[in-house]
């Protein structure tokens, strides 16, 4: 489940985030456009490396191309079944 909140709820209650027990969406108040997404620290350590992998091939997608992005998102999503064992 996931949980969304504003960032005056965040400057009201710290520990929203920094203690978060589930996904949480953080918006902004008037646009109510999504900003932020805070994960627990457990989910973290199940994607990190993961994220680290996607972060690498959107910062280097110029040099690596579509064709080494597509078959990582093949790859990611065996893995993303295996998580759901």
């Amino acid at each position: 489940m996931m949980k969304c909140i504003t960032v005056s709820d965040v400057v009201k209650k710290p520990s929203i985030v920094t203690n978060a027990q589930e996904v949480t969406l953080i918006e902004d108040a008037k646009r109510h456009v999504a900003r932020s997404v805070v994960i627990p620290y457990a989910i973290y350590e199940k994607l990190k490396d993961r994220l680290g992998e996607e972060l690498y091939l959107l910062e280097n997608a110029d040099a690596l191309g579509l064709e080494a992005y597509e078959e990582f998102t093949d790859i990611d999503e065996a893995g993303a079944e295996d998580l759901n064992r």
